[in-house]
C-alpha cells in the first residue's frame, strides 16, 4: 500500500535523507510518528493558533538534528525525527505559557537556550535511564523556567480570562484536546492535527480520536472539574497522547491505549496536588506504568 508522503515526495533510502526531512520529521514526533507530510500538518496546525509558535516550533525543529549532529548521532538515531520531540515541545509551550513577540529578543534567547537544554538533557537520560524517557526532558525543563520566572523581569505569564462556567460541549471538547496535544486549543488545530497522524497511520488516528473521547468523558465523570477546562481540551489532550504512546510502545494493542487514555486523565489530579504545571506529565507516569506491568507480565506472570 502507497503511504501518502510517498505520493508527495520521493521515497530516501536509509542513511540519505536531507536534512528539511529530519526537520519535519521532528515536528512530527510530538505524536510519535516519523512522517513529513504529518510534520507539515502540525506545523499548520500550530501556525493557526499561533504564527509565533510555528516559528518557534521551526526554529527548534532546525537545530535539533543539527545539535544531536554535533553530539556524534548519526543514521537511524537522527531519521526517525525523535531527536526534535522534546525541542519542539518546549518551544510551542514558551508562547502558550509565556508572552512572546516577534521582537522580544529575550524570549528568542530563551528559545534557543531551552532547545540546547533539551538535547543536552536527552543525551544525559538516554544514557542514565534504560526505559523511554519521551518527554521527560521537556517536563524537567519547563517546570525548571516555571519556577525560575518570577525572578526574571522578561518572563511573563500569559493571563487567561476568567471565563464563567460553561455548558459542557462534548464534540468541541474532543476536537480540542487534539488541538491542545500541540498546545493550540482551536477546532481547525484539532482537525489539521487529526489529519497529520491519519497522513501517516489511519491506526494511529483512530486510536487518538479515541484517547480525546475517553479523556472528554472521563474528566467530565468528575464533576467537580470546571466544564469550560474540559471544554478547551485541557483534560483529553494526555488521554490522546497516552492512548498513542501506548500502542507505539507498549505493543500495537487496542486495550492498552484504551487503558493508557483512562490512567492518565485518572492522574491529572495527583501531579496538580505535586504544585506543578500538569502538562504531559500524566501521559508520560501512564507510560511508564503499563512499560512496567508489560515488564512484571512477562517476568512473573508468563505461563507459557
Amino acid at each position: 500500500m502507497i503511504k501518502p508522503i510517498d505520493m508527495v515526495v520521493l521515497r530516501v533510502e536509509p542513511g540519505q535523507v536531507p536534512y528539511w526531512r529530519l526537520v519535519l520529521r521532528g515536528c512530527s514526533q510530538l505524536c510519535f510518528q516519523t512522517n513529513e507530510l504529518t510534520g507539515l500538518f502540525f506545523l499548520a496546525a500550530v501556525f493557526v493558533a499561533s504564527p509565533i509558535a510555528a516559528a518557534y516550533m521551526f526554529t527548534a525543529a532546525t537545530i535539533a538534528p543539527g545539535a544531536r549532529m554535533l553530539l556524534g548521532d548519526r543514521g537511524e538515531t537522527l531519521e526517525t525525527g525523535l531527536p526534535g520531540l522534546n525541542p519542539t515541545l518546549i518551544a510551542i509551550s514558551l508562547p502558550a505559557f509565556y508572552q512572546t513577540g516577534w521582537a522580544n529578543f529575550e524570549m528568542w534567547g530563551v528559545l534557543v537556550f531551552c532547545v540546547i537544554c533539551a538535547v543536552l538533557l536527552v543525551k544525559l537520560l538516554l544514557l542514565l535511564l534504560p526505559f523511554p524517557i519521551l518527554v521527560l526532558p521537556f517536563l524537567i525543563i519547563f517546570w525548571l523556567l516555571a519556577a525560575a520566572a518570577p525572578h526574571i523581569e522578561f518572563l511573563e505569564p500569559v493571563v487567561v480570562p476568567a471565563e464563567s462556567t460553561a455548558q459542557f460541549k462534548p464534540l468541541v471538547a474532543v476536537v480540542l484536546s487534539l488541538g491542545q496535544a500541540l498546545f493550540s486549543p482551536t477546532i481547525l488545530s484539532g482537525l489539521l492535527f487529526l489529519a497529520g497522524i491519519l497522513a501517516s497511520n489511519w491506526r494511529h488516528a483512530v486510536i487518538a480520536v479515541i484517547g480525546a473521547l475517553i479523556g472528554t468523558v472521563v474528566s467530565y465523570y468528575y464533576r467537580e472539574v470546571d466544564p469550560v477546562s474540559i471544554n478547551l481540551g485541557l483534560y483529553g489532550f494526555n488521554g490522546v497522547l497516552a492512548a498513542v504512546a501506548a500502542y507505539v510502545t507498549c505493543g500495537a494493542k487496542l486495550r492498552l491505549s484504551i487503558l493508557g487514555a483512562l490512567l492518565a486523565t485518572i492522574l491529572i489530579p495527583v501531579v496538580t496536588d505535586f504544585g506543578v504545571q500538569m502538562l504531559s506529565a500524566p501521559f508520560v507516569l501512564t507510560t511508564w506504568l503499563l512499560l512496567l506491568l508489560g515488564w512484571a507480565e512477562t517476568k512473573w506472570f508468563n505461563v507459557d
